[in-house]
């Protein structure tokens, strides 16, 4: 993973290249904000999903179709540049394993029972779980700032599962959604440290690649427990399943290529509007209602997040 401290280096006003680094910056901001509406429909696009699919088919045939989609492109776009060694195939499986069978899996089960709009805040506090382990067991270290950012995300985490009420707290009467959700970012801490630690330098694409591959074998099997043929009819569901494949994967891709122009500090800091995204998205296309703990949820978490991943 790139570090959050990279940034974009000086783009002049004058000169041949600054008007073209000023049109690509445009376009990158243009192109992440098409990635954060895509990412951000996922929510409401699965809540709807799931009435007529199991998590574990959402998954499993995304991977079917995402996996040949991915091989592709990266035929076109980035040929291999050497043979597949150990490296490749431990990311591959590592990955594919924490971030897809585990990780997206377990998330749609904990969509099934909760709201999008509770499943978008609750989300978007991953990369304080990140930043605490990448402290514990990578020696990063955390400011001040850092852990005033970690302690807003809880508190907007909390504010989020009780509804507002801390009666709901003192009774733990929390939804078992929103728990299976929180469940699920262990397996993107472990995603996320891997690859940040991973020998492969493979690029992106035939990673992704790779670790769909990986999550097909295991998944596409398990799906037969939840007996997707009598679904077949199904029709929302399957299109949620190819909106997971196509926009949902090329929209990684465009990340990586929105961080080149970028850099990592600027992207990260525009994803932070994401929960919003998903706010508006959730009642438009599902109809659920905003609450006014929703809205002090998602803030507390874009401005804590903000400064749980701000460097030292």
């Amino acid at each position: 993973m790139v570090g959050a401290n990279d940034t974009l280096g000086p783009v002049g006003l004058s000169g041949a290249a600054g008007p073209k680094a000023l049109m690509e910056s445009r376009r990158a901001y243009l192109l992440l904000l098409v990635v954060i509406v895509f990412w951000a429909g996922n929510y409401p696009l699965g809540k709807l999903a799931l009435q007529e699919l199991g998590p574990i088919t959402l998954t499993g045939a995304r991977t079917l179709l995402a996996a040949p989609l991915l091989i592709l492109v990266g035929r076109l776009t980035a040929p291999l540049p050497r043979a597949l060694g150990r490296a490749d195939y431990v990311a591959f499986l590592v990955l594919g394993l924490s971030g897809l069978v585990a990780n997206t899996t377990v998330w749609y089960l904990g969509l099934k029972y909760t709201t999008a709009l509770n499943a978008g805040i609750v989300g978007a506090s991953s990369p304080i779980f990140v930043a605490v382990a990448a402290s514990l067991w990578l020696g990063d270290r955390l400011s001040p700032r850092n852990w005033v950012g970690i302690g807003l995300s809880v508190v907007a985490v909390l504010i989020t599962v009780a509804k507002g009420s801390p009666a709901v707290l003192l009774r733990f009467e929390v939804n078992r959604g929103d728990l299976i959700i929180l469940a699920s970012q262990s397996a993107w801490v472990v995603y996320s440290l891997y690859s940040r630690a991973a020998a492969s330098t493979l690029p992106p694409v035939w990673i992704m690649a790779g670790a769909n591959v990986v999550g097909g074998i295991v998944l596409v099997p398990l799906t037969l427990l939840e007996r997707p043929w009598e679904h077949w009819r199904a029709w929302t569901g399957w299109l949620v399943v190819l909106y997971g494949a196509l926009p949902i994967t090329l929209g990684h891709l465009w990340f990586y290529q929105v961080i080149r122009t970028l850099g990592a500090g600027r992207t990260v800091t525009f994803l932070n509007l994401m929960p919003f995204a998903v706010l508006a998205l959730s009642w438009l296309l599902v109809g659920e209602t905003i609450r006014a703990y929703h809205v002090i949820g998602a803030a507390l978490v874009v401005a804590g997040v903000y400064l749980a991943t701000r460097p030292i």
